[in-house]
């Protein structure tokens, strides 16, 4: 149970995708009101519309840090209380705030916990197996490495690069010189002007998605997931992902606790992905923040812990994230989460999504509510995907059957009729 009600202001830096939660969570659990720090005026519509402006009782944009925490100690009447990192965009400007506070903050670069050059580096510093990897700010300079490495396939993205966004899998120097010009110069997700670009080595495996909580430097894996992407126009897309016992892999639970230390991840949420190679596992990236999108949800669906309940407990109440942290989370049931494909840009004329899906008896919910003449997107990543299906079952096999069922109708166009270019 938690802690009683407690007074106070909390402050939540970026409170999209999943961080959009954290406010009226920590009004119901501890008697918190909240106060939202917005750190860019440039996101996309997809990431500022999961923004519950309702649930907070003041709103701020970020300056630099003493500015802001001048208008926050404002608006509190002092120094608030307690202060969280709502999603990615938001990671620096929060480690300067908790910093300015002395609430708890992370160690080490705070540049180096969003820049995936630097992230690499950090591992590579600390003896912690890393990617190959090299960065430029020309086209040039990257393919010149990339000959001379000689590796079979390559990675090329934004050096701050999240949700797949610009993420390119190159398999010779053409599409690697072809990746760079189509990035070099555009804005990545969080609106910055990419003028850097990283390459990296394409590593095979299976990929995890791991998230935890980590409190004065003690990291608590809540949760794992393994991936499913395809390639769509040379970018990764997700598939699927399915839910797996954190007990199952002390290996990756060992190595994600040593990539935290590295990355001065001592506190809060952090989510991080990773390829199980030949060799072990290796991060690809780690993100200061819970997993975005369904993933916390899916977490309370499946697992004996919440990731958002011990998320909050790490900044606000840290005796009983400590309670709640004795026993190692097990599966209650298993999940999965489906990744829809738009075939083409247009014009909606038929979603049968519900109609073709509601009927498995693993089926739990979907976000497709398009309606006949809403637009969407070709799907070529993350965000141009046009919802979900999440299915949920004690079996195995169950589970297995019906994701492969929902994707073959996916991939067969069955489940959302679209009018190209209308």
């Amino acid at each position: 149970m938690p802690e009683p009600a407690t007074t106070g202001t909390l402050v939540v830096v970026d409170p999209y995708s999943s961080g959009g939660v954290l406010a009226r969570r920590a009004q119901e659990l501890y008697g918190l009101k909240s106060v939202a720090v917005l750190t860019s005026e440039t996101l996309p519509a997809a990431l500022t519309a999961t923004y519950p402006a309702g649930d907070f009782a003041a709103e701020l944009r970020f300056a630099d840090v003493r500015t802001t925490a001048a208008a926050v100690e404002s608006l509190c009447g002092g120094r608030p209380e307690f202060l969280i990192c709502g999603s990615e965009p938001g990671v620096e400007a929060y480690d300067l705030l908790a910093s300015h506070w002395g609430m708890r903050p992370n160690t080490g670069s705070s540049e180096a916990r969003r820049d995936k050059f630097l992230m690499q580096g950090r591992l590579r510093d600390a003896g912690v197996p890393y990617i190959p990897h090299h960065m430029a700010s020309d086209t040039e300079s990257i393919v010149e490495w990339c000959a001379a490495g000689g590796l079979a396939e390559y990675v090329v993205k934004p050096v701050k690069s999240f949700a797949t966004d610009g993420v390119f899998f190159c398999a010779g120097l053409d599409e690697v010189r072809a990746a760079c010009e189509k990035l070099f110069g555009r804005r990545d997700l969080a609106g910055e002007l990419i003028t850097d670009v990283l390459v990296q080595e394409r590593l095979v495996g299976p990929e995890f998605v791991v998230d935890s909580v980590s409190l004065d430097g003690s990291a608590f894996v809540v949760n794992m997931f393994r991936y499913t992407k395809e390639t769509v126009e040379g970018n990764p897309a997700y598939r699927a992902m399915s839910s797996v016992e954190v007990g199952d892999h002390p290996e990756i639970v060992a190595y994600v606790e040593r990539a935290l230390a590295a990355l001065g991840i001592e506190n809060g949420p952090a989510h991080s992905e990773l390829v199980l190679t030949a060799e072990g596992p290796i991060l690809i990236e780690t993100g200061a923040r819970m997993h975005g999108g369904l993933g916390p949800r899916l977490v309370e669906e499946s697992s004996t812990h919440s990731l958002i309940d011990l998320t909050l407990a790490s900044r606000v109440a840290p005796e009983e994230f400590l309670r709640r942290t004795t026993v190692r989370p097990t599966l209650r049931q298993g999940v999965v989460e489906c990744f829809l494909f738009a075939p083409a840009a247009g014009v909606v004329a038929a979603n049968r999504v519900r109609e073709a899906t509601g009927e498995l008896s693993s089926y739990l919910f979907d976000t497709c509510g398009q309606v006949p003449g809403d637009r969407v997107e070709k799907t070529v990543d993350l965000i141009t995907s046009y919802g979900r299906v999440v299915l949920a079952h004690p079996d195995p096999e169950v589970l297995e059957r019906d994701m492969e069922h929902v994707l073959d109708l996916d991939r067969r166009g069955a489940l959302i009729e679209v009018v190209p270019g209308a």
